[in-house]
């Protein structure tokens, strides 16, 4: 009898730890889902209204996978977090002296994550992810020696001048950012034979499909950041490197490591500062480098 009421005491026990666990999980689980806190009249990328309802039935689920996806990989939202003060500011400068909205900064979020060292298996490059192709095509200067798609601020004008050449192309903020991920004229191509206007009447292959959305989750979760994350969890933002520019002239091909030997410049702070040069030999011309200043 001793052993009975023993048993069923334990039992009950297991019972209420169950049901508290459960309970707690219960609200763990419930509380994950951001997308209750959303009001999804607010969503725009750049001043252009994202439709819910009707024929865009689908839109929302697509918005809310993108939203999860970015907000449980904590790991790379930190980066995107840390990064930000060293690449925004800049890209923001760019954007608003070309009238260009200021939303299209999170597509340097979703092409690279911010990592200055992206390369993909297409060969896109660095922060923009330009292809060598699209580089050249907006006077960046790639070679064996010299590729200036890792050099920062060169890249981000290149990628100003093509968001103002797509928009003349089709005069919508969401297709060109559709166009910058896939490529203009597949674009046109894709809108003429499914005879439609707007990216979110379009099927269509799947980095693409998910691609403005990856956006607006990217530029959702980082304007609210301080609601979602713990501030202790995200930490504090990188600083950027404080640099002075200093032109250097080649008469023919000059030796980088010979030359900052000479200054007594450190040659792994010259090749992180100035990835666009390839080797270590300038090509005949005048260059500016960055030297970090200390």
């Amino acid at each position: 009898m001793k052993n009975y009421k023993k048993i069923l005491a334990i039992s009950i026990i297991l019972l209420i730890i169950s049901y508290f666990f459960w309970k707690s999980t219960e609200e763990k689980i419930a509380n994950l889902d951001i997308s209750k806190q959303i009001n999804f009249d607010s969503i725009d990328f750049a001043w252009e209204k994202v439709s819910f309802d009707g024929a865009h039935y689908f839109n929302k689920e697509k918005f809310v996978k993108e939203l999860n996806i970015t907000r449980f990989n904590t790991y790379q939202f930190v980066l995107y977090h840390k990064r930000e003060a060293i690449y925004f500011p800049f890209i923001e400068k760019k954007l608003k002296e070309a009238w260009i909205p200021d939303d299209f900064k999170y597509l340097a979020v979703a092409e690279s994550a911010l990592k200055n060292d992206a390369l993909s298996d297409s060969n896109a490059g660095w922060i923009w992810q330009f292809i060598p192709e699209t580089g050249k095509r907006f006077g960046l200067t790639i070679n064996a020696n010299i590729d200036e798609r890792y050099n920062f601020e060169k890249e981000t004008d290149a990628a100003v001048a093509y968001f103002q050449k797509l928009y003349k192309d089709f005069g919508n903020r969401t297709l060109v950012a559709a166009a910058y991920n896939r490529w203009e004229n597949w674009l046109q191509r894709a809108l003429d034979d499914q005879n439609v206007k707007s990216y979110y009447d379009l099927y269509l292959n799947e980095e693409t499909s998910r691609y403005v959305w990856r956006i607006l989750a990217i530029k959702y979760i980082m304007i609210n950041r301080y609601n979602i994350f713990d501030k202790e969890e995200l930490g504090e933002k990188f600083s950027p490197p404080k640099t002075k520019a200093e032109i250097v002239v080649s008469d023919w091909k000059l030796d980088i490591k010979k030359r900052i030997s000479e200054k007594w410049y450190i040659y792994a702070n010259i090749k992180n500062l100035n990835v666009w040069i390839i080797w270590d030999i300038l090509p005949k011309w005048s260059w500016t480098i960055k030297i970090l200043d200390y």
